[in-house]
């Protein structure tokens, strides 16, 4: 039971996007919309009875019994609407892989039927999910290459706080927001104003939602459960002709798994332009995470757009 429900193969705030907004009565066989695209309700049952069909009798009855056939449907979702954010951010970004590549990999799990044991998937549909896994690598290889930010940022104590201080922030709009954080600079707290981070510098760091957003955007995370909540406006996002210094680790050596932890977030942006929509049934989209959450309190973090006119 803990294979099916592992981070289901790599599916690893303030706007409640979606709640069920646009579900009416017309569109009750839909499990969401990405950019306008439907993903079919029977979709996802189907994969979900295909799961419970390569699983034993047991499994299945424990899945029942603990009620989490519900978190199964959410892997699943979220996994389908990644893929069409995918399919955009690559189109856009210039990135393909080919089917040796897509072989190469799943050869390496050893082969579909194997890899996807205890999975979401099955051994036809891993193939999409290898082919995914080697897109978002590619996102993130071409984010270490050339992309950094600059941020102003400051900290939180906990959740509650990490919320308020973003809707605050994002209210303030950009010249207040500046004011806020540089009044905790001088108060000696962990904050900070203009940090440049360079993607390929600190690609543990590149694979926070800070490096998914667009200019403009305020957004909490917290870098371990056990850490202050980190709160960034993004200043300034360069995704062409930033060189990493000698110190940066060369791009082949870092891991695949942080690649594509970085690719992952590219489609922050992709979501944000084109619009994702969830049916309730499913719970709610996290924005910060990329994921469908059962309810507000499991997003990863808060986000929102600066003013643009803030109040006087």
């Amino acid at each position: 039971m803990r294979r099916v429900l592992r981070a289901a193969a790599g599916v690893a705030v303030a706007g409640l996007l979606v709640g069920g907004c646009g579900f009416g009565s017309s569109r009750l066989g839909a499990a969401a919309f990405v950019d306008g695209v439907e993903i079919p309700t029977a979709q996802v049952h189907g994969q979900l009875m295909t799961v419970l069909a390569k699983e034993s009798p047991q499994v299945r009855a424990q899945l029942e019994a603990g009620h989490q056939l519900g978190d199964v449907s959410r892997k699943i979702v979220t996994v389908r609407i990644r893929h069409q954010l995918l399919e955009t951010a690559a189109r856009r970004a210039g990135v393909t892989v080919d089917q040796a590549q897509v072989n190469r990999l799943v050869k390496a799990l050893g082969g579909a039927e194997a890899a996807s044991k205890g999975t979401i998937f099955d051994a036809k549909s891993y193939r999409q999910r290898a082919a995914d896994q080697l897109l978002m690598a590619a996102l993130g290889r071409a984010v270490v290459r050339t992309s950094a930010i600059t941020v102003d940022y400051t900290t939180a104590d906990t959740r509650t706080a990490a919320e308020q201080r973003v809707a605050e922030l994002a209210q303030d709009g950009s010249t207040r927001a500046r004011r806020s954080i540089a009044a905790d600079v001088r108060a000696g707290k962990d904050a900070e104003l203009d940090k440049r981070i360079v993607a390929g510098d600190d690609p543990i760091f590149a694979t926070t939602p800070a490096f998914g957003v667009a200019e403009g955007t305020v957004v909490a995370f917290q870098l371990e459960d056990t850490k202050p909540w980190v709160v960034m406006v993004v200043r300034n996002r360069t995704d062409r002709g930033v060189q990493p210094s000698e110190h940066a680790p060369p791009v082949d050596a870092i891991d695949p798994t942080v690649l594509e932890a970085i690719g992952l977030h590219q489609l922050s942006r992709v979501g944000a332009r084109e619009g994702v929509r969830l049916s309730p049934r499913y719970g709610i989209w996290d924005p910060v995470n990329l994921q469908v959450v059962s309810d507000v309190n499991e997003t990863g973090g808060f986000i929102a757009p600066l003013r643009a006119s803030p109040l006087a």
